[in-house]
C-alpha cells in the first residue's frame, strides 16, 4: 500500500514536472515572437506616424503655390478666396488618415505584447476607430482612394479594411500572435500598397507623374514659375540687391522641390519595408533576416522623420 502511494506521488510529481516544463517551453517559444512583434510595432508606429505627414507636406505646398499666384495676379484679378483651395478635400484627407490611424493602432498593439497582459482592449476609442474604418467602405470613401482598381481589387481592399477594423477591437494575448500576424499580413500588403499608389510618382520632363508626388512637383513648378514672373515683371523697380535676393530664391525652391519629393519617395520605401518586415515576423528560422529588415525599417522612420522635420522648419 505504501509503495503504491509512493508510486502515485512519484507519478504526480513526474506529471507536474512535465507540465511545468511544457509551460516553460511554450513561454520560451512564444517569447522571441513577442519580442520581435514588440520591436516591429515600435518601428512601424514611427514610420506610420511620419507617413501621415506626407499629406500635410503636399497641402502646405499647395497653399503656398495658391498664395504666390494670388500675389502675382492681385493687381489684375484682386482677391478671390475661391482660388485658395486645398489639394484634398477634408473628407478625402480624413479617409487617408483613418487608414493610417488604423495601421498605427495595430502597430501600437504589437508594441505592447512583450508582457502577458491583454492588449487592444475593447474600449470607446478602439470602437470609434473601428467604426470609422468600416465607414470607409459603406460611404464610398475607400473607392475614391483607389478609383482605378478592378472590381476584384476593390473587394480585396474592402475585405482588408474590414479585417483591420475587427482586429482592432479583439481582446488578444501574445499566445494568439501567430494567428493575428498571419491574418494581418494580406491586410498590410493591400493597405500599404494603396498608400504607396496614392503617393504615386513624380513627372519626368513634365509628364507621366501621378498621385501626391506629381501634385507636389507641379506645385513647386508653379512656385518657381511665379517667382520667375515676379522678377521679370518687377525687374525695373527692384534695386540690384533686391533683385539678387529674389533670384536667389529660385535655386532654393528647386532644392526644396527635390527634398520634398525625396521625402515622399522615402515614405513609399518605408511602407514597402514595413510589409516585408511584418512578413518576416513568422519566420524564426530566418531571424537574421528579420533583424536586417527591422534595422531598415528603423532607418526609414528616422530618415523620413528628418525629412519632414526639415521641411516643416522652412
Amino acid at each position: 500500500m505504501k509503495e503504491n502511494k509512493l508510486n502515485n506521488k512519484r507519478s504526480l510529481l513526474f506529471y507536474a514536472a512535465a507540465l511545468l516544463m511544457c509551460i516553460a517551453l511554450c513561454g520560451c517559444l512564444s517569447s522571441p515572437l513577442a519580442k520581435r512583434s514588440a520591436a516591429f510595432g515600435n518601428a512601424a508606429s514611427l514610420v506610420i506616424r511620419d507617413s501621415s505627414t506626407a499629406y500635410d507636406t503636399v497641402e502646405r505646398t499647395t497653399y503656398n503655390a495658391n498664395v504666390s499666384s494670388l500675389v502675382l495676379d492681385f493687381d489684375d484679378s484682386g482677391f478671390d478666396r475661391n482660388k485658395i483651395k486645398p489639394f484634398l478635400s477634408p473628407n478625402d484627407l480624413e479617409a487617408r488618415q483613418v487608414v493610417l490611424r488604423g495601421l498605427q493602432s495595430y502597430s501600437g498593439d504589437l508594441a505592447q505584447v512583450a508582457g502577458d497582459q491583454a492588449f487592444a482592449p475593447l474600449d470607446a476609442q478602439a470602437k470609434s476607430l473601428s467604426q470609422q474604418i468600416v465607414t470607409l467602405t459603406s460611404n464610398g470613401e475607400l473607392k475614391k482612394l483607389a478609383p482605378n482598381v478592378s472590381e476584384d481589387e476593390a473587394k480585396g481592399l474592402a475585405t482588408a479594411v474590414d479585417t483591420l477594423a475587427k482586429v482592432l477591437i479583439e481582446r488578444k494575448r501574445k499566445r494568439e500572435l501567430p494567428r493575428i500576424i498571419a491574418k494581418m499580413q494580406p491586410v498590410l500588403e493591400r493597405l500599404c500598397n494603396l498608400l504607396d499608389q496614392d503617393l504615386g510618382a513624380k513627372p519626368t520632363n513634365g509628364k507621366g507623374g501621378h498621385g501626391l508626388r506629381d501634385q507636389l512637383w507641379n506645385e513647386y513648378d508653379t512656385l518657381i514659375d511665379n517667382q520667375t514672373d515676379y522678377i521679370q515683371n518687377n525687374k525695373d523697380r527692384l534695386s540690384p540687391a533686391e533683385k539678387a535676393a529674389e533670384i536667389a530664391k529660385l535655386p532654393q525652391l528647386v532644392a526644396q522641390q527635390q527634398s520634398a519629393d525625396a521625402s515622399l519617395a522615402s515614405t513609399q520605401q518605408a511602407l514597402r519595408d514595413l510589409v516585408e518586415t511584418h512578413r518576416a515576423l513568422l519566420s524564426p528560422q530566418q531571424d537574421a533576416t528579420f533583424r536586417t529588415r527591422l534595422n531598415m525599417l528603423i532607418q526609414d522612420g528616422q530618415q523620413i522623420g528628418q525629412f519632414y522635420g526639415s521641411l516643416a522648419s522652412k
